[in-house]
């Protein structure tokens, strides 16, 4: 049985979503320039979805959460839920489909789910999904502006164990052989697959793919990068481009989990170390 603390959380969640549901039957979207599109990634159990929540505190966008998932967007529907695409080639279904998205070109009760503006003319795609694509939108859209957020990854495995995340995730981007060629040839991917016979293990290689290519890469992507324990605490704004924190008690995103915070064992942390060390980012092995 759910105790009071978690009925209350459930209850904002499904009225979150009735009010969503029902504003969005009548929002509408005023301008599709890329200029107006803030594009926020990360690791999935980073804090994107607070993050967005607290970029938008004044409901001054449209939120667009989640459009690369394949299940549920049908523009993405004929691509990989974690696809990667090569600047050099050209694809144009593939581009056109991320153009769409990233413009607020689509609609379903996926991507509105956390929206709450009826009319609007600037946007912020959360797209925990996109991590591999950032080669390809940033060879198309140099002024985009993108925030990209990490988080301890002993934090994001225990959360994404917590959650009952498919740890066969991981081959959404083992199945990238581009994108494993071009940045990640100096790993052993058979070695590495040796090491994947746990859940956590699986969990943070999916964390390494993604941080360790983004991290390498921030300057020539362009990306602003926050942590999340510098967010947790804060409220953030953007103004004119630029990020700004402000103190405030923090409050649970609407993707925050009612079930008590999962601790690692010596064993999964001992697996999850093993991973870091292979991909060479022992700055976060503690």
């Amino acid at each position: 049985m759910l105790s009071m603390k978690n009925r209350i959380l459930f209850i904002k969640k499904a009225y979150r979503w009735v009010v969503s549901a029902l504003i969005n039957l009548v929002a509408r979207q005023t301008n599709y320039d890329i200029e107006n599109t803030i594009l926020i990634i990360g690791s999935t159990r980073s804090g994107t979805t607070f993050l967005m929540e607290s970029i938008n505190q004044n409901n001054d966008y449209r939120l667009i959460f989640e459009p690369f998932n394949n299940t549920y967007t049908k523009e993405w529907l004929k691509f990989d839920t974690r696809e990667y695409i090569d600047p050099t080639h050209t694809d144009n279904h593939k581009k056109r489909a991320v153009h769409n998205i990233l413009t607020g070109q689509i609609s379903n009760l996926w991507v509105n789910r956390y929206n709450r503006k009826i009319r609007s003319d600037r946007r912020l795609v959360k797209a925990v999904r996109a991590n591999l694509l950032m080669d390809h939108i940033r060879a198309e859209y140099p002024n985009l502006q993108v925030v990209y957020l990490v988080r301890n990854p002993y934090d994001v495995v225990a959360s994404r164990i917590n959650m009952n995340f498919d740890a066969r995730d991981i081959h959404q981007v083992l199945n990238q052989s581009t994108f494993l060629a071009k940045h990640y040839s100096d790993i052993n991917i058979g070695d590495l697959k040796t090491e994947l016979t746990s859940v956590e293990a699986k969990h943070v290689a999916l964390w390494c793919f993604e941080n360790r290519y983004l991290s390498k890469l921030q300057s020539q992507l362009n990306l602003q990068m926050l942590r999340y324990k510098d967010i947790k605490g804060n409220l953030i704004s953007i103004n004119k481009g630029e990020l700004k924190l402000t103190k405030k008690d923090s409050k649970p995103s609407a993707s925050s989990s009612p079930r008590n915070a999962y601790k690692l064992n010596a064993s999964e942390r001992n697996n999850i170390t093993n991973v870091l060390e292979l991909f060479g980012m022992d700055e976060y092995v503690n």
